[in-house]
């Protein structure tokens, strides 16, 4: 690539950069503050913006791969030619947690507040021919095949509630576990860095990475195995344990239970997203409620004098009336639903002063 045109990408770059941090907060904070994302499920939620230096590589690289004949990687193109120039790191704990936001991510997808690029990059480090639930057997062959990580290439969706610069920005969601992030930032200081500026390196020190890899895999999955256990036994001597809407990595059953949908609906006048009919079904299985039938205990928690309270105590705040804007419904419902059993379980004052502080938050919280 010519001097002039580096220049022309870099200071386009550099001018475009602080849409991208931006957009990095605006989905770190959306995935953080919705009641409704699997928080147990994530252990960390980090990310990078590229720097100048690799952008360039990373287009000399690409124009060389696409040939001669090919569309070049100029100043015009190079944000949707390069879909990685901000990568969001959402790191789990568990080969299972991988699943839980996996699926949460489609359920955003669906409701139009993100969209997939194409489809989700399985990239794989290692290949073990081994469910995660079995104990990982003597004398396993271990193939290493590359970089590890799950990537989907997203944009903001319609429905997002951000501002309109930021929308058709792409960013890359990089959905990995624990060990495999370790592994990565181990590599890519000691190995990849110096392979990639021309350092040759010993070829036992290649495969003693590989080999890292493989090894930390092999934990991947025996952990997975002993979280299993461990909650087999948890739910073992939890008599009310008796879940209608937990499988690990499915957001609900097959389908929504009829009566509580339609009770729900009569309501609040209108049927919740998937998304937050899932939350709601949790939070009643987390407050003691998973013995009984989910409409039976909505009907106990939600009581039309509670909702009156909360319509009351959302104009004293906000000024405007409880599921009155259609971007923002699905949120009140949430915080109904919460202020309803934090008045079944706490009491009237601890649960008015709860929702109060929630929507003080929302309203003095700076928009995007």
């Amino acid at each position: 690539m010519r001097k002039r045109q580096k220049e022309e990408i870099l200071i386009s770059f550099f001018k475009e950069k602080q849409k991208y941090e931006r957009l990095a907060q605006y989905i770190v904070r959306l995935i953080k503050d919705d009641p409704a994302s699997p928080k147990e499920s994530l252990h960390t939620i980090i990310y990078r913006i590229k720097g100048e230096n690799r952008l360039i590589e990373k287009i000399d690289e690409e124009n060389k791969k696409a040939g001669p004949d090919a569309e070049s990687i100029t100043r015009n193109n190079f944000q949707k030619k390069i879909g990685d120039l901000l990568g969001i790191r959402l790191v789990c704990l568990r080969l299972s947690d991988i699943n839980s936001v996996k699926a949460y991510l489609e359920l955003l997808a669906d409701e139009k507040i993100l969209r997939f690029v194409g489809k989700p990059d399985h990239k794989r480090s290692f290949i073990l021919p081994v469910d995660p639930g079995d104990t990982i057997p003597e004398g396993l062959d271990l193939w290493y095949s590359g970089y590890s990580s799950i990537h989907f290439k997203v944009e903001l969706g319609q429905e997002s509630d951000a501002s309109d610069e930021l929308k058709g920005l792409q960013t890359e969601l990089q959905l990995r576990t624990i060990f495999e992030e370790a592994w990565g930032e181990i590599d890519h200081k000691y190995r990849y860095v110096l392979s990639r500026r021309g350092i040759m390196l010993p070829e036992h020190i290649h495969t003693g990475f590989y080999s890292l890899s493989a090894y930390l895999q092999a934990v991947s999955l025996q952990a997975e195995h002993l979280c299993r256990h461990a909650e087999a036994h948890r739910f073992k001597i939890d008599r009310k344990a008796k879940r209608t809407i937990v499988a690990r990595g499915k957001p609900v059953q097959s389908t929504i239970p009829t009566a509580f949908s339609a009770l729900l609906e009569k309501k609040i006048g209108f049927m919740p997203t998937l998304r937050t009919l899932t939350y709601i079904l949790k939070r009643l299985d987390e407050s003691g409620y998973a013995e009984q039938q989910p409409h039976v205990a909505f009907q106990k928690i939600l009581t039309e004098g509670r909702l009156q309270e909360a319509r009351r105590i959302f104009r004293e705040i906000l000024d405007r009336e409880i599921f009155e804007d259609d971007t923002k419904r699905n949120v009140d419902v949430i915080n109904a639903i919460n202020y309803a059993l934090s008045d079944e379980v706490q009491g009237k004052r601890v649960a008015k002063e709860g929702l109060r502080s929630v929507l003080k938050w929302k309203k003095e919280r700076p928009a995007n």
